[in-house]
């Protein structure tokens, strides 16, 4: 079907049609469970809004008074604003998260121990909470410290934007895993920091729960996934994580969505959402613009030929038609040239050696332990000495950051971040940071041997 192409610089796609989009219930999507603005929000409320809400709840923490972390004494609402300003992190992340532990907003007689693990940091599935983060206050201040200390070190972390990572599982997360699977990739840093504290899909879901009930009516006015249209105004805007994100062509537009989807709303309700990356081709496509053919990779255009797109799996079929100006966001990248532009495990069918393999450069795997640890899902291709002999040597494959390990000659254990060894000076500082014992992968000696050492990491 040849399609009508327009050239648009900022956002000039007009759409006739009117007719609003059904009402969307949310939905759970526990690789976004929140946004970034959402934990980052830290004046969403202040001090008189909190302890208004905590009223409103009728639960303990109304009449809650306890010492804080500087010696004074105050109420629960002040302890919860002081912790939100010094760490930059939303106060009702904090109010949903006392919920979903304890239940401390709306409960009228907690317990001595809902109040002294009220966040539930350092609290693990299989080992005793750490004694020294025991109290209201404390608990409070530590939960949104670790908000804030996973967004300025992510690299020390296993749930990452954009990777792959296993949650947990016990009997409450059965119940969704079949829907979902035991892997999620976070699409943004505030649902990698949940999981980070959490790593539960069952804790995840109960905190989205919550936050749907309480809060997310006041942080969007529509469902992710809606498009919009400013009322007489030109161009079509997809809101996704938080953002609205613009259409420059009818081309893109077409390939996933329906004008009459399109739901027309006042600009000042638009207004509210910050701008976010222009829409495109969804990544790996094929698109023909004139006599050429180019692979679509992030942001890159890249000629293939129809040998090579046939080889990697491609039908003519599914090539799109394009304009030139449907590309002018795209930079020229190198042509693909090997089968494998998305990466891909590679083993020698002579001597079981496993690479990965991208575009036309083999990075070797030393060890079944990083095997593991970085491709721990993916699917290995038994290929015969010849094809791999084509293929550039590149530099072999490390843990990837976050990774917990240590040797069988010593009890230290190390975390992956910018590609060195952080030693990890103590078990309080392990189980602060949210780390899990069991996901400790023991090495020899000689992997260790392969990074640079850096500074140990203390609380």
């Amino acid at each position: 079907m040849n399609l009508r192409l327009f050239l648009v610089l900022f956002l000039i796609l007009v759409i006739f049609p009117k007719a609003p989009c059904s009402a969307q219930e949310p939905v759970f999507d526990p690789e976004y469970v929140i946004s970034d603005d959402q934990l980052t929000n830290y004046q969403s409320m202040d001090i008189g809004q909190i302890q208004s809400f905590l009223e409103q709840a009728d639960g303990a923490l109304k009449e809650y008074r306890s010492v804080d972390v500087d010696g004074k004494e105050k109420t629960a609402a002040e302890i919860i604003y002081r912790t939100s300003q010094e760490y930059m992190i939303n106060p009702q992340i904090i109010l949903t998260l006392l919920q979903r532990e304890k239940s401390l907003i709306t409960k009228k007689s907690p317990s001595k121990d809902d109040y002294n693990w009220a966040t539930g940091f350092t609290c693990y599935d299989y080992s005793d909470p750490v004694s020294r983060f025991r109290g209201f206050a404390r608990q409070v201040d530590r939960a949104a410290w670790r908000f804030r200390y996973y967004l300025e070190h992510p690299w020390q972390f296993q749930f990452r934007v954009g990777i792959a990572t296993k949650t947990l599982s016990n009997s409450k997360d059965r119940t969704l895993t079949s829907k979902f699977g035991r892997f999620i990739i976070p699409k943004n840093m505030a649902t990698a920091g949940l999981y980070i504290y959490a790593p539960h899909l069952y804790d995840n879901w109960l905190f989205w729960t919550i936050w749907q009930n309480w809060f997310a009516d006041t942080e969007q006015k529509y469902p992710e996934g809606s498009l919009l249209r400013a009322s007489g105004e030109k161009g079509v805007w997809l809101i996704q994580n938080g953002q609205r994100r613009p259409f420059y062509s009818q081309t893109v537009f077409l390939l996933s969505y329906k004008f009459k989807d399109v739901k027309e709303i006042p600009i000042k309700d638009l207004e509210e959402y910050s701008i976010g990356s222009a829409m495109g081709f969804p990544n790996y496509s094929l698109v023909r613009s004139g006599e050429d053919v180019f692979m679509l990779i992030d942001n890159l255009k890249r000629l293939i030929s129809e040998k090579m797109f046939k080889n990697i799996g491609f039908h003519p079929e599914e090539i799109i038609l394009a304009e030139e100006s449907d590309l002018s966001s795209y930079q020229s990248g190198n042509p693909v040239l090997s089968p494998y532009p998305s990466g891909a495990l590679l083993q020698d069918d002579d001597t079981k050696a496993v690479y990965y393999v991208k575009d036309n450069v083999k990075y070797p795997i030393i060890d079944v332990a990083i095997l593991q640890a970085n491709y721990p899902y993916s699917h290995i291709i038994k290929v015969k000495s010849e094809e791999l002999v084509g293929f550039e040597a590149g530099d072999q494959i490390k843990f990837r950051d976050g990774t917990l390990i240590k040797s069988s000659s010593s009890p230290t254990v190390y975390v992956i971040g910018q590609g060195k060894l952080l030693p990890i000076i103590s078990a309080e500082t392990f189980e602060a940071l949210g780390y899990q014992w069991d996901n400790i992968i023991q090495v020899d000696e000689s992997i260790l041997k392969n990074y640079a050492l850096d500074e140990p990491l203390n609380i």
